[in-house]
């Protein structure tokens, strides 16, 4: 009996357009397993920076395209069920900085990914990741900030909501390290009338909101001192205003 011959999958130009932008959107946070692939398949043929890759995805095998799909659809689903074992109160993980890293993501991949197809120095792509990870984590804090600052008209929702939610933004990171009882009150998810209300009060009492605001002040200045690599002009101006107009939002 003659065994037919497996179907050769064939990758539409469409989905190599999602593979590519999946690929981008995980820039910065990809395992060593696909680094290492992705290092197998590159087409710079040993001229660029160690930790920089140029994939050409027109260039690759169907084979090669799903095996890429595949790992990342491995990593993704890896991915969800890490977060799916958080704590019951949905706390955030947190960095050596006490913030999620997940929320700057957006920052340091968009900014050093322009500096790598814009083919600059490799010390000035790493000097714009910097920028885009500082920048990242000041504008969180600053909108975690403003979660407690402002007013649910202001913000679009409502105030407080991450507290209510049980997510552990940096003035509450910072206010339970003073108020073992703030953990309490978050643990029984606010089950008793007025708790939200005295959790929130403690945040501001314990110096939680003035130590946010300082974090997010000393990483604006690391994300500015990272622009000395580009030579003064109009668009390093604009960079440095992008961090000092997010400050101003908590002045």
């Amino acid at each position: 009996m003659v065994k037919p011959k497996p179907i050769r999958q064939i990758m539409t130009d469409r989905e190599k357009h999602k593979l590519s932008l999946e690929l981008e959107s995980l820039l910065g946070e990809l395992p060593e397993n696909i680094v290492d692939f992705l290092k197998e398949q590159s087409s710079s043929d040993g001229q660029m920076g160690e930790d920089e890759i140029e994939i050409d995805i027109d260039a690759l095998s169907h084979e090669t395209l799903y095996k890429l799909h595949k790992l990342l659809d491995d990593y993704l689903l890896e991915k969800q069920k890490n977060q799916a074992k958080a704590e019951s109160c949905k706390m955030e993980l947190i960095n050596e900085s006490g913030l999620s890293n997940s929320s700057m993501q957006p920052y340091k991949a968009s900014t050093k990914g322009a500096v790598i197809f814009s083919r600059a120095d490799h010390s000035v792509t790493e000097k714009m990741y910097e920028y885009g990870k500082n920048l990242g984590l000041s504008f969180q804090v600053v909108d975690d900030i403003l979660d407690f600052t402002q007013s649910a008209e202001q913000l679009g929702k409502l105030a407080s909501s991450d507290l209510a939610k049980g997510n552990l933004t940096a003035p509450v990171i910072f206010a339970l390290e003073k108020e073992p009882k703030l953990r309490d009150i978050i643990e029984s998810e606010f089950c008793e009338t007025g708790s939200l209300n005295e959790a929130i009060e403690l945040v501001k009492q314990c110096g939680g909101i003035e130590r946010a605001q300082k974090l997010a002040k000393e990483k604006a200045d690391i994300a500015i001192k990272s622009l000395q690599c580009l030579p003064q002009s109009d668009f390093r101006l604009g960079l440095e205003d992008m961090v000092m107009f997010n400050l101003e939002r908590i002045d």
